[in-house]
């Protein structure tokens, strides 16, 4: 596992979020929307012949599937993998990445992911777990001491306990496996916006999930051939 640095990073006392490929896609999503959308930097990318062998083309340029981006003063770091981990690899991988957060000055971890269940419509709350404790009330989100944290996260969050990181899990229901939930992915990044002051537009992420719907409709009714005629296209970095 090596992180190459784009440029020189200082260390800093920075709050981490992580967005990892997942259900619904909405870590990753959530990440590389907010990325674009306020300017964050690319400052790193995690190489390993752990990760599978893949690149992504983003504005005509191929990118490497594990990267690292920060804010201006670096104080917001967000880890985003668009490639799903092996959970075999997934030890040395989180191992190597938690190694050089903290040499970076790792404040607190946020991790956001979709948790592949549906729930009936108009129920579908933010779920929270954290340690230390926190008030989730007032950011509206649900805090739950029952499920599942796996994988790169799982990893992450073990050695957070190892090394006394103050750990945020955000978690959002979603039915969606095999495309994005946009609107779960907006959801997120609405919480996230409460918690670190963002000030992130989801707007363009729900009319993405407004006009799915109406394409599923349409396609269902024999109005409409096919999904995507139904799909706004999007920003770049705003999907995977």
């Amino acid at each position: 596992v090596d992180i190459v640095e784009i440029g020189p990073m200082k260390k800093g006392s920075p709050v981490v979020v992580t967005g990892f490929a997942g259900a619904g896609f909405i870590g990753n999503t959530a990440l590389m929307y907010i990325a674009s959308e306020k300017g964050f930097i690319e400052r790193a990318q995690l190489k390993s012949h752990l990760i599978p062998p893949m690149f992504l083309l983003v504005e005509g340029r191929p990118i490497p599937v594990f990267r690292i981006y920060g804010n201006k003063k670096n104080d917001v770091l967000l880890v985003v993998s668009d490639a799903l981990i092996n959970a075999e690899n997934a030890w040395p991988i989180g191992i190597g990445l938690m190694e050089w957060l903290r040499e970076k000055g790792v404040k607190e971890i946020i991790s956001i992911e979709g948790m592949p269940f549906a729930t009936p419509k108009g129920t579908r709350p933010i779920l929270g777990f954290s340690l230390p404790m926190k008030d989730f009330i007032k950011v509206g989100v649900r805090p739950t001491s029952e499920g599942g944290i796996s994988g790169l996260n799982a990893v992450l969050l073990d050695e957070a306990m190892k090394h006394k990181v103050p750990w945020t899990s955000l978690l959002v229901p979603t039915g969606t496996t095999q495309s994005i939930d946009y609107v779960g992915t907006a959801d997120l990044i609405e919480t996230l916006n409460r918690i670190l002051k963002l000030g992130v537009d989801t707007s363009i992420l729900r009319q993405s999930g407004n006009s799915r719907r109406e394409a599923v409709r349409r396609a269902r009714t024999g109005k409409q051939k096919g999904l995507l005629g139904g799909l706004r296209r999007q920003k770049p970095g705003s999907g995977s």
